[in-house]
């Protein structure tokens, strides 16, 4: 038995709905995973583009956050009208972040170049950030270790990622916001939210997971948050927004929380060859993965390795699977799931076990942080977004797919569902 308990999410158009989380032009972008093998140049790494919808000329700040939903890294980027920023994450991992600068920076129009169409202005607060800086030699050793689990050098020695045993690679989730200043502080540092976001909804952009020693690609759009200074579902304190948790659920971000109720398609690994050899292949590497970003609900802080941090793991209210007859089963976890901030999760193995070969996954990822404050619109309302990445084998040549998509949204955290199947 189902039971559905709110709406879908109203249809989207051309322009921003708040509460949609469609593909228009937003305040902030999400790029909800990222992954880097800093030992492999031809190994995997993480592409993703900024744009500027506007002829009207921007600041952005972006922000490297950890695997635990902590901020280890930010800068700027100046956008001219109709700009575009194309970012390499191991490059900037490596110490080389975006060359901008606005018009008071680059007189003679030699690094942000600008159009017919498109505005060039001042940035006064740019003055000595932008053009950016060498990154000093200290961050390249702080990122890598904060970003494989190992100590941070700027957290006293505690660790704000996971460690999973993989020291060459980084992993992540990205944010970018419209800013009115060069800020040198990050989102979870008073006055990012007060006095340096605005709410111009005019940023895109996609991105790409890139691996070429496994001659491997996966790309989406990045998830597009758009702001309102109009809508209620926004502008309320207590109702949930996408930085709730910085600012104590007062909705000063004014941002659009995502979903928390998503369906996703899954193919076990098997062996399609011929009819006769249909069958699962354990020693197949993963044919479907699941990229999973959470809130954690939780103003982030590091944490003494070895011990997380009280929120983690997180939970969800239930996971199920259908068939494709309809049958479904309540898979066990000997730990959860999806438990941090951010992960890719591989279905169909010992960690996610699944006897059906094909079908789809019922996520319902809500969840309340014990001793933590929540929403009081809905305590147990967890934001969330899911991407699903798969890779089958098949045909009698043993070829294969690669494909990305994100999931189907069937929530908005505005009015969570909390729906079961018993």
């Amino acid at each position: 038995m189902v039971q559905i308990s709110a709406a879908a999410g109203r249809a989207s158009t051309s322009a921003a709905e708040i509460c949609t989380i469609d593909d228009v032009p937003a305040a902030t972008l999400l790029l909800p995973y990222f992954e880097v093998d800093l030992d492999k140049l031809d190994g995997a790494t993480t592409l993703f583009s900024i744009n500027n919808a506007s002829a009207t000329a921007v600041l952005a700040h972006v922000v490297l956050w950890s695997d635990m939903g902590v901020p280890v890294f930010g800068y700027n980027i100046y956008l001219t009208g109709y700009d575009m920023q194309t970012i390499n994450v191991r490059d900037v991992l490596l110490g080389t972040v975006s060359r901008t600068a606005s018009a008071g920076q680059d007189p003679q129009d030699t690094i942000s170049h600008h159009g017919q169409l498109s505005q060039d202005i001042n940035f006064a607060s740019c003055s000595g950030q932008l053009p950016p800086p060498a990154v000093p030699a200290i961050y390249q050793p702080y990122l890598r270790s904060a970003l494989t689990g190992g100590p941070s050098s700027f957290h006293a020695g505690k660790c704000v990622a996971r460690n999973l045993g993989t020291p060459s690679i980084a992993r992540g989730y990205i944010t970018v916001d419209t800013v009115n200043n060069c800020t040198l502080r990050l989102p979870d540092e008073p006055g990012y939210i007060a006095s340096d976001i605005t709410f111009q909804n005019v940023l895109w952009g996609d991105y790409t997971y890139i691996n070429p020693s496994l001659d491997l690609a996966y790309g989406d759009a990045l998830v597009h948050i758009t702001a309102s200074f109009t809508d209620p579902e926004v502008n309320t304190p207590g109702q949930y927004t996408f930085y709730g948790r910085l600012v104590n659920w007062n909705a000063s971000d004014r941002r659009e929380p995502l979903a928390t109720f998503f369906a996703a398609r899954f193919v076990a690994p098997k062996d399609f060859k011929t009819a006769a050899k249909a069958r699962r292949r354990p020693d197949l590497p993963p044919a479907t993965e699941l990229v999973v970003w959470r809130d954690t609900k939780t103003v982030p802080a590091a944490f003494t390795c070895g011990a997380p941090p009280a929120w983690f793991p997180l939970q969800q209210e239930q996971v199920r699977a259908f068939n494709e007859q309809e049958q479904n089963e309540a898979p066990t976890f000997t730990t959860p799931p999806f438990p941090g901030a951010t992960q890719r999760v591989g279905i169909a193995n010992a960690a996610f076990p699944l006897t059906a070969y094909s079908g789809w996954l019922f996520l319902n990822l809500n969840t309340t942080i014990a001793g933590n404050p929540n929403p009081s619109e809905d305590t147990a309302a967890a934001q969330a977004w899911v991407t699903i990445l798969q890779r089958v084998q098949q045909g009698p040549n043993g070829g294969r797919y690669d494909v990305g998509f994100r999931a189907l949204r069937l929530d908005s955290a505005e009015t969570a569902s909390h729906a079961t199947i018993f």
